[in-house]
């Protein structure tokens, strides 16, 4: 049963259109939109939503009335918050804690394999450019040994 009978009230401003994030979620940008996500909800006083697993009121009470019609509106919420690209993926959740699950499960696992080839690409581009620097370092010495003893430095 809900604890807290304010996570059930919906301001007169909140909508089912209502976009929580500046930044939506591509799938690469999953820490910090969950955590602009997280503090949006938590700032609404709906955090319970997506955090509890117990917090659905007993069926065919006005509680569970209220409750289905806040955890459709976070559930529109969270929606809006997704790019189109991938946002169909999720359409169909139930809940908006099957929702919060399902986004977890995809984007909130590391990906081992994936970041090791990327810090691996990262460290060849870094030699790269050392090298390339190297290089052009070289390609300079050879000009001005080739130059004429005309333009070469005189001494005294």
């Amino acid at each position: 049963m809900v604890e807290d009978l304010d996570t059930l009230k919906l301001h007169p401003s909140d909508n089912p259109g209502l976009s929580l994030v500046t930044t939506l979620l591509d799938g690469s940008n999953f820490l910090s939109w969950r955590r602009s996500i997280k503090l949006a909800l938590t700032a609404k006083m709906k955090m319970s939503f997506i955090s509890k697993d117990d917090e659905i009121p007993e069926r065919n009470t006005k509680e569970f009335e209220q409750w289905i019609k806040v955890d459709s509106m976070v559930t529109s919420w969270i929606l809006n918050s997704i790019s189109r690209d991938i946002v169909e993926s999720f359409i169909y959740t139930k809940t908006s804690k099957e929702l919060w699950t399902e986004l977890e499960n995809r984007y909130g696992q590391s990906n081992g394999p994936m970041e090791y080839r990327l810090k691996r690409e990262l460290a060849s581009l870094s030699q790269a450019r050392e090298n390339t620097d190297i290089k052009i370092s070289d390609q300079l010495m050879q000009f001005l040994m080739g130059l004429n003893d005309s333009y070469g430095v005189k001494f005294l």
